[in-house]
């Protein structure tokens, strides 16, 4: 079996633009903007609750109380890399199911995100209780490659409040 050239380029008459944003569900929207926010220093640029039978569909939610309370958030102004944070209050959803918070693996997804105040929000972090995969690392990337420069870097990995495993990398 001969292994494919992974870089190799798609047919293009199939294009996307680069991520626009991600949404994350969350149980609690006041506690994870307690992160994204005021920890990681996101600015709320929208936030509103809808409730319609059209939100509904789209979830596939057969809930007709079903609300949502939606809130935007960037760390820079740019009509990409958004993060929405979605709060679904559904009697069909059990926000009490245990977050699950192991090691790595297949399907999980990681928020990676760059800081020039890794030491800062590692300990705000710690202090909070939140809980790491992996706690800071300093390491020396000797050669560059077409995507990451050689150099000191800083790196952690932890869970927000719902489980998705966010990555902070400092680049010295």
């Amino acid at each position: 079996m001969q292994s494919k050239d992974i870089t190799a380029q798609v047919d293009k008459n199939f294009k996307t633009t680069p991520i626009n944003r991600i949404t994350l569900f969350c149980r609690d929207l006041d506690r994870s903007l307690s992160l994204y926010r005021d920890i990681l220093g996101f600015n709320v640029i929208e936030t509103k609750t809808i409730q319609s039978t059209a939100f509904n569909n789209l979830m596939n939610i057969e809930d007709e109380n079903c609300s949502v309370r939606i809130c935007y958030l960037q760390s820079e102004e740019s009509e990409f890399g958004l993060i929405a944070l979605f709060e679904i209050n559904s009697q069909q959803l059990d926000k009490n199911e245990a977050v699950k918070n192991s090691s790595i693996q297949y399907g999980q997804n990681v928020i990676v995100l760059s800081t020039n105040d890794h030491e800062k929000i590692y300990k705000e972090l710690k202090k909070l209780g939140y809980i790491f995969l992996v706690e800071p690392i300093k390491y020396i990337k000797a050669e560059d490659s077409d995507y990451i420069k050689a150099g000191a870097y800083l790196e952690m990995s932890f869970f927000d409040p719902d489980g998705f495993l966010i990555n902070l990398i400092q680049y010295n």
